[in-house]
């Protein structure tokens, strides 16, 4: 059987490109089936629990190189990375199909064994955070002064009113020595209603003449509920990067609020 015109015309467009052919243009790659793995290379720990200089070198295998590594919000294609405090870290590789491996890694501090337990609640709001961290330091030697990303140190152990997340988290001793640590907070199911919340949204920017009302098709009529949970994810994605609606605009608020929707399951609520 023939090839389909369209594709016909594609393989000949591909063929003309200058050192191209179809066959060296490549699918998308299942990263779940990916052999990418990141291997501790070495550590070097910190001299002392105030000093910023411990080292971790990195190894990536496996996936197509070349590698980014990153840490800390630092990135290299070397897999090193010093000026670290006393601390757990999670580093990361991506391979040049955008698939990524993790690895959690910890520097000690020599005469120091400062540690902490971060305890979270779960993020159920939506417009406003309402997740919370509370730090537990462990070992070293007392009293411990806590903190959250940059903050200051203070005494207050829980942080309340926070969204869902990842945080830099530390706690400090009596002596001086800190140790780092992230803590997830996670996205818990928010309750914004359809009904009350989403479906005005729709009726108000999406559900318009010409546009998601039917007259571009049955499927395309968002006044039906079945239609609109059939393309929550893409309505979240499209109106997350202003694409959607195409005329008219949604504010930040609404934006949040459909997100939430999409991530409690895009109920009929």
């Amino acid at each position: 059987m023939s090839k389909p015109l369209s594709q016909s015309l594609m393989a000949i467009f591909i063929s003309l490109l200058p050192g191209c052919s179809s066959e060296d243009v490549k699918g998308p790659v299942d990263c779940s089936l990916s052999s990418l793995t990141l291997v501790l290379q070495s550590t070097t720990d910190a001299s002392s629990c105030t000093s910023a200089d411990g080292a971790i070198a990195l190894q990536a295998s496996g996936g197509e190189g070349p590698y980014t590594f990153e840490m800390g919000g630092a990135k290299n294609d070397m897999g090193a990375f010093d000026g670290l405090a006393a601390g757990n870290y999670e580093a990361k590789v991506t391979d040049s199909n955008s698939c990524t491996s993790r690895l959690g890694v910890s520097i000690k501090a020599a005469g120091s064994d400062l540690g902490l337990v971060a305890t979270t609640v779960a993020d159920t709001g939506c417009l406003s955070g309402n997740g919370a961290i509370t730090i537990t330091g462990q070992g070293g030697m007392g009293p411990f002064v806590f903190r959250i990303n940059n903050g200051p140190f203070g005494t207050t152990s829980t942080f309340p009113g926070l969204k869902a997340g990842e945080y830099s988290v530390a706690v400090k001793d009596g002596q001086g020595c800190v140790f780092i640590d992230r803590a997830t907070i996670a996205r818990g199911e928010t309750g914004v209603s359809f009904s009350a919340q989403i479906k005005p949204i729709i009726d108000t920017k999406c559900a318009l003449s010409g546009c998601h009302n039917g007259d571009n098709g049955a499927n395309r009529n968002w006044t039906i509920f079945g239609n609109v949970k059939a393309n929550a994810g893409n309505i979240k994605t499209r109106t997350g990067n202003r694409s959607m609606p195409l005329t008219g605009s949604l504010t930040q608020d609404q934006i949040d609020l459909i997100a939430c929707w999409v991530d409690d399951g895009a109920k009929d609520n």
